[in-house]
């Protein structure tokens, strides 16, 4: 009979896409996979084998008291919806990779003690595990060490699954030296600061340094046409602007330099290119997690940390100047970033849920 393994994700694309992965290497394993998300899980679900369903879920946190509480009766309501759910499927292990939205499934798995498993994958553990951590059977980490984890849980350090078109571009070489290639990026959240103040860096170079630069840039729709403008005044000639960026493997693999923010899958994926990066970590990042998740990157000597209160334009420019002027010292970090890269993290992982599920049935 085939088992059920059940993963629980909050909705957003740096939750979405790990379960994905993991959830593939189950699949070929033999395992039969549901997907429990909220709402926003849709725009990610491409695996046509694998069931999804959608409970009620919203986060508590940055709300009004009364926001909290229609969050909190959410939240007891996908409890619900998750405690029937969980006993029409039976699966022999629930997964959750955090998010608030992971929260109703993993609670409700442990009130029918069905065995439990998470996957930290920030420095810090994150609220929602927090929540859920003790009684686990174990969680798995991206980073080795991992703080906030309970003394009696046990941790594996598996590494930070990803999408498979990132794989394909492990190490990738450096492109040549004609141009520089510079790309910024910084999500949803983070991509306005970059649009303020990444122009005022790059005009501080020189016009020959100007000139060889080719830039791609992450803005979100409302400052599109203010940063072209702004480049445009500055003499960039070669130059993309956009919103969202369905290649971002290949505009990683054509990077020279990164600047972005510390979130767990753009460092992964940095990584597993080989790519240097400037960090700069999101300040409103719960439990400035984002620094923590940084450190990793700048300990080894493959990047360096930014905090947005030291971002100072001149020190900046100054930096990429230097990179350009040595472009071997720029594959020398590519290099030690991608030794911080674990490429088959989804398989560990789902290699150590499939020992669990072993060691539950024997």
């Amino acid at each position: 009979m085939t088992q059920t393994i059940v993963l629980t994700t909050g909705g957003t694309g740096g939750h979405i896409f790990p379960a994905q992965s993991v959830a593939a290497k189950l699949v070929e394993k033999g395992y039969h996979v549901v997907f429990i998300t909220d709402k926003r899980g849709n725009a990610f679900q491409n695996l046509p084998e694998v069931e999804t369903y959608h409970l009620a879920a919203e986060s508590v946190t940055g709300r009004s008291i009364f926001g909290k509480i229609a969050a909190l009766f959410k939240l007891w309501i996908g409890s619900w919806q998750a405690m029937k759910l969980l006993a029409k499927l039976k699966p022999a292990v629930v997964v959750g990779f955090g998010g608030y939205a992971s929260l109703p499934t993993v609670m409700s798995a442990k009130m029918l003690r069905l065995p439990v498993i998470l996957h930290e994958q920030n420095a810090i553990l994150g609220r929602a595990n927090r929540v859920a951590a003790n009684g686990t059977r174990m969680i798995a980490t991206s980073f080795p060490h991992v703080e906030r984890v309970p003394k009696n849980v046990p941790t594996l350090h598996v590494g930070q699954p990803v999408r498979a078109p990132i794989l394909e571009k492990q190490n990738a070489p450096f492109a040549p030296n004609d141009t520089f290639n510079l790309l910024v990026f910084g999500g949803s959240q983070g991509a306005h600061f970059f649009s303020d103040h990444i122009p005022d860096v790059l005009k501080k170079l020189p016009p020959e340094y100007r000139a060889k630069i080719k830039l791609t840039q992450q803005a979100r729709p409302e400052d599109e046409d203010k940063l072209k403008q702004a480049y445009a005044d500055a003499g960039f000639n070669s130059l993309t602007i956009a919103p969202f960026f369905k290649n971002m493997p290949d505009l990683l693999s054509e990077a020279h330099l990164v600047i972005g923010r510390g979130g767990a899958g753009t460092l992964t994926e940095v990584m597993i290119v080989g790519r240097p990066a400037i960090i700069v970590p999101l300040p409103t990042a719960a439990d400035n997690h984002q620094v923590a998740n940084a450190k990793e990157l700048e300990n080894a000597g493959g990047g360096w940390v930014v905090e947005q209160k030291d971002f100072d334009a001149d020190q900046m420019a100054q930096t990429i100047k230097s990179l350009m002027d040595n472009p071997e010292t720029l594959k020398q970090m590519g290099q030690k970033a991608h030794a911080l890269a674990i490429v088959d993290a989804a398989e560990r992982f789902a290699e150590s849920i499939h020992d669990i599920i072993q060691g539950a049935t024997k």
